[in-house]
């Protein structure tokens, strides 16, 4: 019998809305091995990208088992008794399953290859474009900005971390490439202030929702570090490459989203990030029987705590933001920024003193958290919207500390990600006399540059690279010659930078040959110059010895 079309639609839509408003339950899975991988060690180029080759053999981590990837045998036997996978984890042996039916996970258990479950979400399954539901407050910017200096109205972020400088001289984060996990990222693809920034990649870990449209907390903690607006706003790293990518269910508060996170720490190591930054942290779940304790904050307990750790091990620097919980009855820092090897961010404002949302330590194993602290009450931020404004939270205390970070990284890659974390932590102000409110302090990035900067090898004559040579023609003259440039001459510069990092002269290429001088009063003051040579995606610092 065929039924009239609108009978038809009705009984459609009765069970897709019935489809749509059953109960699903998601299970952390732990296995027992990885079974039989279609892939070897010998073959890394089939699971990691040759940036993610190079960054481990720079920082000089092997390539191990935990690299490889779950036997996908693995996941349709899962799917052979009615499991959903929706995430995974190599490092941690893990799959993330979803039921309709929570004691089907009996039949889960009993597979050869399972080890246990852990019950880690409950909810309906959504498939449409999420409202935004903003966790920062925000009040709006003055119309007019400060025109003074390039900074604009992030003048006094800038200054408060001695970085002016470092940004002036060119260290801006160019040839760094960092992930932002995050809820999401609304209208930053459309937010014309954005259109300059070398966004490489982006990908949400979360199996709904729409990685664009689900929060603008993203949006903003992405604005601190990559805005590059002369005279109104500038960004901790605005040249650097960014990749975004989308871990939390803002619909929900459950343990799978340390899942989500996890997935998307994999992967950023994967493609070859060197740094990571993340705004977000777990205490309390919507069910409350997953709440951690603070005997939790032990680094070890948290899958998040634990991946932020392997992180580290496998050669990234990660940046987390300590929490919002100062002035709550938590008070402490949340999962991950508990991890050891974790960068952790509390937040001050432009006065220096502590924001009093700011979380505190120490960890249940009598750790020092916060690391450090940065701005984070009425921070300089980008809304959904494409508006300036003032917001608040540790959430961007991080983001404008890990630009910072990337920047100063940037003026000498080769070094390892212990060296640079050291380099900032011995630069802040309570280095001799931390707390577990400050930390070590606000770092000094003035400081921290003039170190990074004295660990590059010195030359005295000549440096031959594959872009480009430098020769020391006479005592008050420099010649360099572009050799093998990809791109038009005019795509490449030059800034000359004495031993301090202060910028001495910039130099823009018109044709494949530059004469630099040098005054006689530079070369009386310095021991060393430094020559920062930069292409739009590229950056390099050669130190020559007078």
């Amino acid at each position: 019998m065929r039924l009239p079309a609108t009978t038809l639609f009705l009984l459609l839509s009765i069970a897709l809305s019935a489809q749509t408003t059953q109960m699903q339950y998601r299970f952390r899975v732990y296995l027992k091995d990885k079974g039989n991988s279609e892939v070897t060690l010998s073959e890394p180029e089939k699971f990691l990208t040759p940036k993610a080759i190079e960054r481990k053999r720079r920082q000089q981590v092997p390539i191990d088992q935990s690299d490889l990837p779950i036997s996908s045998d693995y996941f349709n036997q899962l799917k052979s008794v009615g499991a959903k996978p929706v995430s995974h984890s190599k490092w941690f042996n893990t799959i993330v399953i979803q039921l309709n039916d929570s004691s089907r996970i009996d039949a889960v258990l009993q597979l050869p290859f399972v080890d246990s479950a852990r019950y880690v979400w409950r909810g309906i399954e959504r498939n449409h474009r999420y409202s935004v539901r903003p966790r920062l407050g925000c009040m709006e910017c003055p119309d007019e900005a400060d025109p003074v200096t390039p900074f604009g109205i992030t003048t006094k972020q800038f200054a408060l971390h001695n970085a002016r400088q470092m940004a002036l001289s060119g260290f801006t984060g160019r040839g760094i490439e960092i992930a932002i996990i995050d809820a999401g990222f609304t209208n930053v693809d459309v937010i014309p202030q954005f259109d300059e920034v070398n966004i490489a990649g982006f990908r949400s870990f979360v199996p709904e929702g729409d990685i664009f449209a689900s929060s603008d907390h993203g949006t903003k903690v992405f604005s601190t570090m990559a805005t590059n607006l002369p005279g109104v706003m500038i960004g901790s790293a605005p040249h650097a490459t960014y990749h975004l990518l989308r871990s939390e269910d803002v619909t929900s508060e459950f343990p799978v989203e340390e899942d989500y996170w996890v997935r998307a720490v994999e992967y950023a190591d994967s493609i070859g990030i060197d740094l990571i930054n993340t705004s977000l942290g777990y205490t309390d779940f919507d069910d409350s029987t997953l709440n951690y304790r603070h005997v939790d904050l032990d680094g070890k307990t948290s899958l998040m705590s634990l991946a932020a750790d392997k992180a580290y091990e496998k050669g990234m620097i990660l940046v987390t933001s300590a929490g919002n919980e100062g002035s709550k009855e938590w008070q402490k820092v949340s999962p991950p920024a508990d991890a050891k090897h974790a960068l952790t961010v509390g937040a001050v404002g432009i006065d220096s003193l502590i924001a009093p949302f700011s979380s505190k330590g120490y960890t249940a194993d009598k750790r020092l958290k916060p690391d450090i602290v940065s701005v984070g009450k009425a921070t300089i931020t980008i809304g959904q919207n494409g508006l300036i404004g003032f917001t608040n939270g540790t959430s961007l205390s991080s983001p404008f500390m890990a630009g910072l970070v990337a920047s100063l990284w940037s003026a000498n890659p080769n070094l390892s990600r212990a060296e640079v974390i050291d380099i900032v932590k011995r630069s802040a102000d309570r280095y001799n006399r931390p707390d577990s409110v400050y930390g070590y302090g606000i770092p000094d990035f003035g400081k921290a540059l003039k170190e990074v900067l004295g660990s590059l090898e010195p030359h005295k004559k000549r440096v031959v690279e594959r872009e480009f040579s430098i020769t020391r023609s006479a005592k008050e003259r420099f010649e360099v010659l572009l050799t093998e440039a990809e791109l038009s001459p005019d795509a490449y510069r030059i800034n000359l930078v004495d031993e301090s990092g202060n910028l001495i002269a910039e130099y823009r290429f018109e044709e494949g040959q530059l004469t630099l001088p040098v005054q006689r009063e530079v070369l009386q003051k310095n021991k060393y110059l430094h020559f920062i040579f930069m292409s739009p995606f590229t950056q390099k610092t050669i130190r020559f010895r007078l």
